[in-house]
C-alpha cells in the first residue's frame, strides 16, 4: 500500500470503510496528496480510498485526460451536473456504511452534497489524522520542496540588486514574482509580503503605492510552487541608511532564528525550538515584540498539515522528514520589523536547511 495511505489509516480516529475527499465549491489539497495528480483543477472531483488501498475518482469529462496516467480507477459522470456525479460516487459507496470525511476541507454545502447522496452512512471526522500524515513528506515531496526552495532563494538573492529610490512595494512585488515564475515557479505560494518602512511592523501585510525612501527597512515575506509544493521565506534589508534600533533589531532576531534553529532534531519538541528563540528576544530591549509562533510545517499548503509546530503549543515530538519553516521576528507599530525566515527539514540528528538566500545585515546603498 501507498505509504501516504497508510499513514492515514494508521492514525484514524476509529475504523472506517472508506476515507472520502471531496473538492467541490472549495479546493481541497489532500485531493492532489491521494491521488498524485499534477494537472488539472478537478473542479466537483471526489477520490474514495479503501482500507485495500484502492483509490477511485469520480470525475467529470474536463477533466478525463487529465486522471489518466496513474493507475486509480477513474469514473466519469456520464451526464453533467450534480445527478450525473452522485450515480457514480452512490456506485462506489454500496458496501459502505462508515466513511471518514476531511471536515477541515469541506465546505457545509459539500457536506450536504455527501449526506444526501449517502443516507444512512456514518461519517466520521477524520481531518486531524491526515493532518498528522501529512507533515511526514516522503523523498518525492521533499525533492519538489526542495525545488521550490532552490527558486526562491536564487530569487531573493537578487532582491537588494532590485531595490531603486521611488519604487512602490508593488513594484518590488510584481518583479519577484516575474523571476519565480522565470525560474520555473509554477505559481507563488501565497500572496506575497513585500513592505517597506513602518509597514514592516505588520506580519501579514499586503503590499501597496508606498514608495521606497532613505532610512527604510525592507521586508519580504514569498515563496515559490514547484510541483504543487511551497516554499516560504523571509529577508529583511535596509536602503541606504540604518538606525541603531534597525541594527539591534536585525542582531537580536538574527540570533534568536539560531537558537531557535539549534533545537531542532528528530524528538525534540517544536515548543523547545519556540522557547529558545523566545528567550533571546524576551532577553533584550525588544521583549513582547516576537508576536506569533517560531514557526509552521511546510508541503503542498505553506501552512500544512495544521499542528502546533513550533509554538509554545508544540509539544509533540519532531520527526525525521517533517518540513518546518523558522523564522522569529520583531515588531514595533509606526517604527518597521525585522523577520528572518529559512525553510528546513528535520532530521535525526538535527535539521537540513533548504533556503540558501544570504541572510547577513545588509543595507544597500
Amino acid at each position: 500500500m501507498n505509504s501516504r495511505y497508510e499513514r492515514i489509516y494508521e492514525n484514524l480516529p476509529e475504523d472506517v470503510d472508506v476515507v472520502i475527499i471531496r473538492n467541490g465549491m472549495k479546493t481541497d489539497t489532500n485531493f492532489f496528496y491521494l491521488t498524485g495528480y499534477t494537472n488539472g483543477i478537478f473542479e466537483l472531483s471526489t477520490c474514495f480510498l479503501f482500507r485495500d488501498g484502492r483509490l477511485d475518482v469520480v470525475t467529470t469529462r474536463l477533466e478525463e485526460q487529465a486522471a489518466k496516467g496513474k493507475g486509480h480507477r477513474v469514473h466519469v459522470a456520464k451526464e453533467s451536473g450534480p445527478k450525473g456525479l452522485r450515480a457514480e460516487m452512490e456506485e462506489q459507496m454500496r458496501k459502505v456504511r462508515k466513511a471518514g470525511i476531511n471536515y477541515k476541507g469541506i465546505t457545509l454545502a459539500d457536506y450536504e452534497f455527501l449526506r444526501e447522496a449517502f443516507k444512512g452512512v456514518k461519517f466520521v471526522d477524520v481531518s486531524d489524522a491526515i493532518d498528522v500524515a501529512r507533515r511526514v513528506k516522503d523523498p518525492g515531496e521533499i525533492d519538489s520542496i526542495s525545488k521550490a526552495c532552490r527558486i526562491i532563494s536564487d530569487v531573493v538573492s537578487a532582491v537588494p540588486q532590485m531595490l531603486s529610490h521611488g519604487m512602490t512595494e508593488n513594484d518590488l512585488k510584481a518583479e519577484i514574482e516575474y523571476e519565480m515564475m522565470k525560474k520555473g515557479a509554477s505559481s507563488p505560494s501565497f500572496p506575497s509580503i513585500v513592505a517597506f518602512g513602518e509597514n514592516s511592523a505588520i506580519p501579514h501585510y499586503s503590499p501597496s503605492g508606498r514608495k521606497l525612501k532613505a532610512g527604510d527597512t525592507v521586508l519580504v515575506d514569498v515563496g515559490a510552487r514547484y510541483g504543487l509544493y511551497c516554499s516560504d521565506i523571509t529577508r529583511t534589508y535596509f536602503y541606504k541608511e540604518i538606525s541603531r534600533e534597525q541594527t539591534q533589531m536585525y542582531r537580536v532576531v538574527e540570533q534568536a532564528q539560531l537558537s531557535g534553529l539549534e533545537k531542532l532534531r528528530e524528538g525534540e519538541t517544536g515548543r523547545s525550538a519556540y522557547q529558545a528563540a523566545a528567550k533571546v528576544i524576551d532577553s533584550s530591549r525588544f521583549k513582547g515584540r516576537f508576536i506569533h509562533s517560531l514557526g509552521h510545517f511546510l508541503g503542498m499548503d505553506v501552512h500544512d498539515g495544521y499542528g502546533r509546530a513550533l509554538s509554545e503549543g508544540g509539544t509533540e515530538p519532531l520527526k525525521a522528514n517533517m518540513v518546518v519553516t523558522v523564522e522569529p521576528g520583531v515588531y514595533i507599530e509606526g517604527r518597521g520589523g525585522v523577520r528572518i525566515e529559512d525553510d528546513v527539514v528535520i532530521t535525526k540528528r538535527g535539521y537540513r536547511l533548504l533556503t540558501h538566500a544570504p541572510k547577513d545585515l545588509t543595507v544597500v546603498r
